[in-house]
């Protein structure tokens, strides 16, 4: 039985028994520890908006380094968010800062004054827009990090759970409903219609165009979109169905 068969099934029957956010913490810094790194940090970010981030992180960066992270907004610098909101591979920190725009420079020069210059991290997507990062930095001792190193497998492995666990424990709801109403109530969930009705205006359909496809009067598409666009706390149709592709309301039809 080679390391990674080894040490898997442990991480796993541990995560599946894991209450808290301290308990997914120990299980990260028992990994990292066993592999000779100092820093660790799961994160999840959640778009409220096309222009607005929320991150949660467990983790042990240290606090210093976190407290200039949110003061000069990095997480929309962050190149390691950056890289995982497009890619699904592991990558490593010294390729992706080889950057020549001065923010990037900044943030790079910052990270290495904490001793987080070498590293790698993971990212997975969510159901709504969410996705969830794990990282692994500022080794102990001098290794090469690569696509095979068992800490990097190994990662692959896990990172599907930690990221529905941390859902769990967080309670964590869709992005949906966004908002509350004024009275504080939550609001309603899209109908299946007017999921159809967003979905066509999001292929460039006209309200009359959909009332063919859809085999309903014009007024009550129309009728549709607008109850949509309350619902989703939106100024318009467009707003409607760019925070409805980016909450994962509706999505890509399997059919002729």
């Amino acid at each position: 039985m080679n390391e990674i068969e080894r040490i898997v099934p442990k991480i796993l029957s541990s995560i599946e028994d894991s209450f808290s956010q301290q308990e997914i913490f120990s299980i990260l810094e028992n990994l990292a520890n066993q592999f000779n790194f100092n820093y660790f940090t799961f994160a999840r970010v959640f778009p409220k908006a096309l222009t607005r981030l929320n991150l949660m992180t467990i983790g042990n960066y240290p606090k210093e380094w976190l407290d200039i992270y949110a003061k000069e907004k990095y997480i929309f610098i962050d190149p390691a968010l950056k890289h995982g909101m497009s890619n699904r591979l592991p990558f490593f920190w010294k390729d992706i800062f080889q950057f020549e725009d001065e923010e990037t420079k900044a943030f790079a020069t910052n990270c290495s004054s904490f001793g987080l210059q070498e590293g790698f991290s993971l990212c997975i997507g969510g159901n709504c827009g969410d996705y969830s990062i794990l990282s692994f930095g500022g080794t102990k001792e001098k290794q090469e990090l690569n696509s095979t190193h068992p800490l990097v497998l190994i990662t692959h492995i896990i990172i599907p759970y930690i990221h529905e666990k941390v859902a769990q424990i967080l309670q964590v709801e869709p992005l949906y409903p966004i908002v509350q109403s004024i009275d504080s109530r939550p609001l309603e969930e899209l109908t299946s219609r007017e999921k159809e009705c967003l979905l066509w205006s999001a292929e460039g359909k006209t309200a009359l165009e959909i009332s063919l496809i859809l085999d309903i009067a014009e007024a009550t598409v129309n009728f549709h979109l607008k109850n949509a666009v309350t619902k989703l706390d939106c100024a318009n149709k467009t707003h409607a169905v760019a925070k409805s592709i980016l909450l994962g309301l509706i999505k890509n039809r399997i059919d002729n």
